[in-house]
């Protein structure tokens, strides 16, 4: 049979239909050969969207499409049927399953049926040429350093279009080739070959849940190996269950973390233990300065702003601290963090006591679900009470921007970098979440060119501020965490040498050069300077306390 080796690039879109995203596709590219792996033939078409009216940002930078060139393409279901009579009887090969998820869903919405008309027998390159080449599964291979990995020159193709990426996938296909071992990886796609690719990977969230055992609740005591069990009570942590361990043969203390994941394999169940965190008690309430942020006590609540900020007209900014909340324990006592253990009472009882000192409504604010990607959401006064008072419909975003007034938006954050951005001529704001997977995104860029999308913004006009996060002395991180931030440009900036194999990046600076490199002057871009781990007494972080931990919140509203 022929091998025909597929890419395809989408858009994010949101469907009023379905009222959910959709990965809608807008562009195919594939290359066929023979068995030989001669090449025979190329196949590429735009497809004209239907679902998502814009283009995110983020897509346009990456692949160069734009939504003129899309206004010629085809429509999805003819792009397959021309595809089809294209490719005829053969293997459909992809690096990853994701495109071919998106084939499925992309059928499912547009035709009703879920099967993929050209999709007889598949195989997954990734998966194939991690095997043969021994690179193991705990991390995905991504196309452009499975190039790098195995000496390939593929510089004169352009990564993230289509027909080149197939091109790319075509070479690394070559240099892995083994006709034996690709034929064990090739699947017929048949109805348990559809199950097993649409089956949604979820987590146990229940821990009384018949699928957990007493074994899985049974952990190895760090110390001296031996099994203990647990009498105290089991909280639930982001996907995960935490518990304290006393261990009676050696007397450690310890915790221990449960993370249940039901796959389509089976239930995959992960434990892990660590030492006890210590917790600092909230710091007491007294006004004063903090870096370049100024602490203000409103009704025994704590709250951060910028110094710089504070005549900044027409804008409401705030971060919240520790101080003057109802939760306690490890979220004492401003916990603004749903999820993570604390009662939900609680966390709304804070929200209503910090907007309030703050100077927000409560029932104004918007939220998105963080990812850690470099997705921007426009939203507005529909959007009102979305992730706080009722359930958030904005999966996988990490930045919200608006020009609507009396519409806050919200992000968490508990060491990563929140990052304000307004815009006093088009009176808009943005508000973004930068980790440092974000951060070595480029989300910062992101915002800056969402905001010249949805409201004409000039990156000369913005004023942008760099909340309380980890500093760089604090973050400490490995090999591959440094290599990422070493490939951008003016790495020497941010990234230094550490101790023994470690290094220290500083996420204030990366942010701040990619703002400018974005065309935002310096003198409008301010640094907080407040470290989330150095004033642990004060926010929440992450690392300090070992994930034991309430959450911040940066907030941001133009005032109606």
């Amino acid at each position: 049979m022929d091998i025909v080796i597929l890419d395809l690039e989408w858009n994010a879109a949101f469907s009023r239909k379905t009222k959910s995203y959709l990965n809608e596709i807008i562009e195919f590219g594939a290359v066929k050969c023979g068995p030989d792996l001669r090449r025979k033939s190329t196949f590429s078409c735009l497809v004209r969207p239907k679902v998502g009216k814009h283009l995110n940002a983020a897509v346009q930078s990456l692949t160069s499409i734009t939504e003129e060139s899309l206004e010629d393409g085809l429509s999805f279901m003819s792009a397959v049927s021309k595809f089809r009579r294209w490719a005829g009887e053969c293997v459909v090969v992809t690096w990853g399953p994701s495109d071919v998820l998106a084939l499925i869903e992309n059928c499912r919405y547009f035709s009703g049926d879920e099967q993929v008309p050209f999709l007889t027998r598949f195989c997954d390159l990734q998966r194939y040429a991690q095997a043969r080449m021994g690179w193991g599964t705990k991390e995905q291979v991504g196309l452009e350093r499975a190039a790098e990995l195995l000496g390939l020159d593929v510089s004169k193709l352009e990564y993230h279009r289509a027909l080149d990426d197939s091109l790319s996938a075509l070479e690394i296909l070559r240099k892995v080739y083994d006709p034996a071992l690709f034929g064990r990886y090739t699947d017929r796609c048949d109805g348990e070959f559809y199950r097993r690719m649409t089956f949604k990977t979820t987590y146990v969230r229940d821990i009384d849940s018949p699928l957990v055992t007493a074994e899985h609740k049974r952990f190895a005591c760090p110390g001296c190996g031996a099994a203990v069990e647990t009498h105290a009570r089991w909280t639930p942590r982001n996907r995960g269950f935490w518990a304290e361990f006393h261990c009676a043969h050696c007397g450690r203390r310890f915790m221990g973390r449960l993370i249940l994941k039901q796959k389509y394999e089976g239930l995959i169940v992960n434990k892990k233990t660590f030492p006890i965190a210590e917790i600092e008690p909230p710091r007491a309430a007294e006004p004063g300065r903090v870096g370049a942020m100024e602490l203000e006590i409103e009704a025994g609540v704590g709250v951060l702003r910028f110094a710089d900020w504070a005549h900044l007209p027409g804008v409401n900014h705030a971060f919240s601290t520790r101080i003057g909340g109802v939760s306690a324990g490890e979220f004492a006592a401003m916990n603004l963090g749903f999820g993570r253990g604390d009662a939900q009472e609680n966390v709304e009882e804070n929200y209503r006591r910090f907007c309030c000192a703050a100077g927000f409504d409560p029932e104004s604010l918007v939220t998105g679900a963080q990812v850690h990607q470099t997705v921007v959401r426009r939203v507005g006064a529909a959007q009102k009470g979305m992730g706080v008072w009722r359930e958030k419909d904005m999966d996988g975003i990490d930045g919200l921007c608006t020009d609507e007034p009396g519409v806050t938006l919200v992000i968490y954050c508990a060491d990563c970098v929140p990052l304000y951005f307004v815009d006093e001529k088009h009176r808009a704001i943005g508000l973004a979440h930068a980790g440092w997977r974000g951060t070595a995104a480029g989300m910062a860029r992101a915002m800056v060119e969402k905001l010249a999308e949805e409201f004409g913004s000039d990156p000369a006009d913005l004023k942008v501020a760099i909340g309380p996060s980890i500093c760089k002395d604090c973050f400490e991180v490995d090999g591959p965490v440094a290599e990422e931030f070493k490939a951008l440009p003016n790495a020497r900036l941010f990234v230094s040498d550490g101790p023994g194999e470690k290094f220290h990046v500083d996420l204030w600076e990366c942010n701040r050069q990619f703002l400018l490199a974005a065309g935002v002057p310096a003198e409008n871009i301010i640094v907080g300077g407040v470290c989330t781990m150095e004033e642990s007494d004060l926010v929440f972080s992450h690392r300090k306390t070992r994930g034991h931990r309430g959450s911040n919140c940066a907030l941001l509203a133009l005032e109606p």
